[in-house]
């Protein structure tokens, strides 16, 4: 009986010494980056029918007017050098690790990236419509 209970002592100690009963640690909180402003820049993809494209001579302009910490709202502009051709709403969300980005607009599209630097982030769009469509999307802040 003895043996037992000296066995069974060892085996808590062990367990107390090896850290079986220790909280672990929450990861550090990241901080939110804040998108508010225009995004402008290229895009380029493929669109069903018509093939690759570069969508030369357009940009993308994404304008987050609003964000409330990882939510964030706005308006996608679309343009040449002459004129806006297209003003599509829009709302996203901000990964808790505060880099990937998830966003949908007004009519279906939507896009999932990455905030690649402060002033820098990379969408890929993607429409299911007809006809189907995806594009990469490089965006600076202005």
């Amino acid at each position: 009986m003895k043996k037992l209970i000296a066995f069974t002592g060892f085996i808590i100690l062990a367990l107390l010494t090896c850290g079986c009963t220790t909280v672990s640690q929450d990861a550090s909180p990241v901080d939110t980056p804040n998108l508010v402003g225009n995004w402008t820049g290229p895009m380029y993809g493929y669109i069903e029918g018509s093939g690759y494209t570069t969508f030369s001579d357009e940009t993308i302009t994404m304008s987050v007017t609003e964000q409330h910490d990882r939510v964030f709202s706005g308006v996608m502009t679309f343009s040449n050098k002459v004129k806006s051709w297209e003003d599509k709403p829009f709302a996203g969300i901000i990964g808790l690790e505060g880099s990937t980005l998830t966003i949908i607009e007004e009519g279906g599209g939507f896009s999932s990236g990455s905030v690649i630097a402060p002033d820098e982030i990379e969408l890929t769009y993607l429409d299911i419509g007809e006809p189907f469509s995806i594009a990469i999307d490089s965006l600076k802040k202005e």
